[in-house]
């Protein structure tokens, strides 16, 4: 971001930036996570003091066969820098990409997750399909109903490494954690049926107490009950995407641990609501439409009813996961169609549609203008042309709040 005396603006787009250039007298608030030191040696410190378990060479001893579990390419989480710390000499080693029901990522991007061809430590490598009902176990369900089934790889090794990222969620609250399990290596009718619970009240952003969400990751991880075999690694991020903090041990204990620290990073205090929200996705969620709707989530209680919101962000796969599109392409009235029977992804239709009802959204992206016009967001191949029309809407004394990484960005107005 560079921010001068003629109040021109880079903005991050993709690899490059657009420029923005806005008058000088305009009230304009631009927020960010906070800057932190990177401490990629923070892993190994936590490594060696965790919570609740001994240190990782003492959980390892008299395991063989161990499951390390990472993100897919849709999170942020450097998660090769974790992999160089691991000596998993002498075991029997597999890494598993729990996706959930993301697409397999290609070859470069699993090269990137792993720092190479193959983690540091060998083994075999494997992506979890919460399609193949094959590679599933079946072990009960919660108490609000979901199905869980989980990845057979889970079942047949000594001891599980989980390796995390927090940050802010929109509807579960955070990331991280126990998404490990649920929806990370759950099969595609245990995502859907915890995803319908993000229809309810009580899912948002920052919130786990009272969280339906949440509290079905948690009852399946109760269920799952393995609590004294899974070692957790959980990194918090700073602004570049780099480490700043590790919390590991007790799968809960460092979740909890590693959520107080993100809450300190990505909760971005502002004087008040703002009349425009300019929202960047930046990589990985800028990828496609569905992960960079996250932009437009997070950002949201900062913005003014009948407020203009500009979501920045490339999305060079397209559109993602349809199940959000479709219904709100279709015409009608997609709630209708969401009673009628929830599909995944209907959940993001629904927050689309909420949002749209009461205040416009405008997208620069290099998707087809048509695509986006069709669900109600007006398109742009350009930044200042959309903030030019936002501003004509909103006129000259409109308050502006730029979010730099509106993924990870929690904007809370003070008043």
């Amino acid at each position: 971001m560079v921010l001068d005396e003629t109040m021109k603006i880079a903005i991050p787009y993709g690899k490059t930036s657009m420029g923005l250039e806005l008058s000088d007298d305009r009230p304009v608030d631009v927020v960010s996570p906070r800057s932190t030191p990177a401490d990629e040696g923070s892993i190994a410190r936590s490594l060696s003091h965790p919570y609740e378990f001994p240190d990782l060479p003492s959980f390892l001893s008299g395991r063989r066969k161990i499951l390390i579990v990472i993100n897919d390419h849709t999170r942020p989480t450097p998660t090769s820098a974790v992999l160089r710390t691991l000596d998993l000499k002498g075991k029997e080693v597999t890494t598993i990409v729990a996706s959930g029901a993301h697409r397999t990522p290609s070859q470069h991007e699993l090269d990137q997750l792993l720092g190479g061809a193959l983690p540091p430590y060998g083994g075999t490598v494997t992506m979890h399909d919460s399609r193949d009902d094959a590679n599933l176990k079946s072990v009960g369900r919660t108490s609000r109903g979901t199905e869980l089934q989980f990845n057979r790889h889970l079942f047949d090794v000594d001891g599980i490494i989980v390796v995390g990222s927090v940050e802010p969620h929109y509807y579960a609250g955070f990331t991280g954690g126990r998404k490990f399990l649920l929806p990370g290596l759950a099969g595609f009718r245990s995502i859907e049926m915890n995803h319908s619970l993000a229809l309810d009240e009580g899912p948002t952003i920052l919130r786990l107490e009272g969280n339906p969400v949440h509290e079905d990751f948690m009852e399946a991880l109760g269920i799952f009950d393995r609590y004294e075999d899974i070692f957790s690694i959980q990194l918090v991020l700073n602004r570049d995407h780099q480490v700043s903090y590790t919390s590991s041990g007790h799968i809960v204990h460092s979740f909890t641990d590693a959520v107080d620290r993100a809450r300190e990073i990505y909760v971005a205090p502002v004087e008040s609501k703002a009349d425009i929200v300019i929202s960047v996705a930046t990589s990985p969620m800028d990828l496609d439409l569905y992960q960079a709707h996250k932009a437009v989530e997070n950002v949201k209680l900062a913005l003014n009813d009948e407020g203009v919101l500009i979501l920045v962000a490339p999305c060079r796969d397209g559109i993602g996961s349809r199940g959000f599109y479709d219904p709100l392409a279709s015409g009608g009235n997609v709630f209708n169609r969401i009673r009628a029977g929830y599909k995944l992804g209907y959940h993001k239709a629904a927050k689309l549609a909420q949002f749209v009802a009461k205040r416009k959204l405008f997208a620069v992206t290099n998707l087809q203008p048509d695509i986006l016009s069709a669900i109600s967001i007006e398109p742009y191949q350009e930044l200042q042309s959309a903030f030019d029309d936002a501003a004509r809407l909103k006129g000259n004394e409109a308050r502006v709040l730029i979010v730099l990484d509106g993924c990870l960005t929690v904007p809370i107005s003070k008043h």
